[in-house]
């Protein structure tokens, strides 16, 4: 998608290649699927209207200006106009790369840039100083500051975002990276050796999802290694305009994994699996295009692995529950993972899935975009939520943690009564020790 040559009004470095953008046919298949073309009606907050956009900095029909740059962060980059697009235009890729143009040609202000590259080039890179970061949260909880706050409503006094980040909090707990074994043994008859991807959110947000993704994967019969040294995936950077932190991060990742001597590499984030799919395309000129291919080979979501390899359903125990499933944009639309995670949930003895209306329709996180735009999102996640309402399931099942820190957000503040799990919280619950 990028290229390395000077293409109109783009800079050299990262600049999208002429022919993604050529390929438009402008037939409008795209529209009804765009969170916010839905939500303004303009043209140029469509998939085609941003990539025409891009087009005409292309040809040098129009500078790179405040509106390009807008239009490329006001992108959700949920890939929901790629799977609808009949000419595989990936209108999202192209805003991806535009926002490391923005970077390049509209910085912004010195306390901004100080800011993000703290965050995104000191933090994020460091599992330990990423790990430390936490502390802060964890007390603020287990001291009873958070109940205070909200029950005092002082954040109400700030800006939206700043309440809606504090209200996303879930209960914190101790990291997972420094307590789960580089290796965890198989049981049972082994039926291979796994490289397991522990995501930043899922140690720090969420350690018991993927400690149920270890256990689950070694009851089903594989020995998990879990390299205690794994980095970000990247995607917060590619998400902000990083591409070189992404790129120095993925390098370190391929070459540490292609050391392990796996089956395959697994993951139990949908973020973290788009990113590591598209390594082969960031890492085009920075490693030997066949590791690239290996290692792109490897890669699985948690829930396309299983149903790949077979689950193994004779020990699991009853769980009777109704669930609705809502599917992650950078799972169903950036990796065409559709089917699976629903074949495992219907597998689970007892578990009732109910379909709701646009289960791809995306939530209205999308990394910082909620935040960013939370206006926006709220309207984006009301009609979500209106759809989950409606089939009147106790569980709303999803499978990366942006969207479950949204989704769980979004339903306590609608004062709805459904919990938000993982798919492998469930089916851990299902898998009987022993």
């Amino acid at each position: 998608m990028p290229s390395s040559e000077k293409l109109g009004n783009f800079t050299e470095q990262d600049a999208p290649t002429y022919e993604s953008v050529l390929q438009c046919m402008r037939c409008g298949f795209c529209l009804p699927t765009c969170p916010t073309f839905a939500l303004t009606g303009r043209e140029r907050s469509s998939p085609r209207g941003r990539v025409a956009l891009a087009r005409a900095v292309a040809e040098e029909k129009l500078e790179f200006t405040v509106a390009v740059k807008q239009e490329a962060f006001f992108c959700l980059d949920c890939r929901a106009c790629t799977t609808a697009c009949p000419s595989g235009v990936k209108a999202g890729e192209v805003m991806e790369v535009c926002r490391s143009q923005a970077q390049q040609q509209s910085p912004p202000g010195h306390m901004a840039s100080s800011f993000r590259s703290f965050i995104l080039q000191r933090m994020l890179p460091d599992p330990d100083r990423l790990e430390m970061s936490m502390l802060p949260a964890r007390l603020y909880q287990k001291l009873g500051i958070q109940w205070l706050v909200r029950h005092a409503k002082v954040l109400k006094l700030g800006p939206s975002w700043m309440e809606k980040a504090e209200g996303m909090l879930p209960a914190l707990d101790a990291p997972l990276r420094p307590q789960e074994p580089e290796i965890t043994p198989a049981r049972g008859e082994k039926r291979g050796r796994v490289g397991f991807f522990l995501g930043c959110v899922m140690t720090l947000m969420y350690p018991n999802v993927s400690r149920q993704t270890v256990r689950v994967l070694a009851a089903q019969g594989f020995e998990v290694v879990t390299p205690p040294s794994t980095k970000c995936c990247g995607a917060p950077h590619l998400s902000e305009g990083d591409r070189q932190t992404a790129r120095e991060l993925a390098l370190f990742n391929l070459n540490l994994f292609m050391q392990t001597e796996v089956d395959f590499i697994v993951t139990d984030c949908a973020g973290c699996g788009a990113a590591l799919k598209e390594y082969e395309e960031l890492l085009e000129s920075a490693a030997e295009h066949d590791r690239l291919v290996v290692f792109r080979e490897k890669i699985r979501d948690i829930s396309e692995f299983l149903a790949e390899v077979g689950l193994r359903t004779e020990a699991m125990q009853l769980i009777n529950k109704t669930v609705t499933y809502h599917e992650p944009c950078h799972l169903c639309h950036a990796q065409g993972i559709s089917r699976q995670p629903r074949e495992l949930l219907k597998q689970i003895p007892g578990l009732e899935l109910r379909e709701m209306n646009e289960a791809s329709w995306c939530c209205g996180s999308a990394a910082t975009w909620g935040l960013k735009f939370s206006r926006e999102s709220q309207q984006v996640l009301d009609r979500k939520l209106n759809n989950v309402s409606q089939t009147g399931a106790e569980l709303l099942v999803t499978a990366n943690p942006g969207c479950q820190l949204q989704l769980a957000w979004g339903v306590r503040e609608a004062g709805m009564t459904q919990e938000v799990v993982h798919v492998m919280e469930l089916l851990g619950a299902a898998t009987l020790d022993g």
